[in-house]
């Protein structure tokens, strides 16, 4: 289940949620959203897990890793599935940091869309740049399945003038080059 958390108490019950998050990933074993085209853009299974549990001052390093593998073998099960008429759309698994919270697996179905959510830009709202020279995989121990690639990109801009700036960074696996 995915919810907001609006508490700071400690999820309870944390291997039964494991488990849950792996049955989550293991249902899209031989399974592909039927009927999506280019005109859909984009497409996203958002990571199915209380806001706490992830981004909670009490989660562990061991959880978030834990459901940070969790997304990029759901990626994995979809790219193994996809039929024929799907072959040109990317499936990505998309890694927030900090803010897991916001992970998604994501299909996109329009080529156009995937290059402007990777491109590096600048202006006055904020920017996207990518990140060189470190690998989240390798610093969290994540097992990525043969053929997958890792970009990192670095996201920077204002919310409003109200709240401020902020900065993450979001780690891209699966069909990213």
């Amino acid at each position: 289940m995915r919810r907001l958390s609006f508490t700071n108490k400690r999820a309870r019950g944390v291997p039964r949620r494991l488990r849950a998050l792996a049955r989550w990933a293991e249902g899209f074993r031989g399974y592909f959203p039927e009927g999506l085209s280019e005109s859909d853009r984009y497409w996203n299974f958002k990571l199915p897990v209380l806001q706490g549990f992830v981004d909670g001052k009490h989660t562990t390093q061991a959880v978030r890793r834990e459901c940070a593998q969790r997304l990029i073998d759901a990626c994995s099960h979809l790219i193994q599935s996809k039929p024929e008429e799907a072959k040109p759309f990317r499936v990505v698994a998309a890694i927030c940091w900090p803010g897991m919270f916001a992970s998604e697996v994501c299909i996109y179905t329009s080529e156009d869309v995937f290059q402007d959510q990777v491109q590096t830009w600048e202006n006055e709202f904020g920017s996207v740049k990518t990140i060189t020279g470190k690998s989240f995989a390798q610093e969290w121990g994540l097992a990525l399945p043969a053929g997958f690639h890792e970009r990192g990109l670095e996201v920077h801009g204002m919310i409003s003038e109200d709240v401020g700036w902020f900065t993450f960074e979001q780690w891209l696996f699966g069909e990213v080059l």
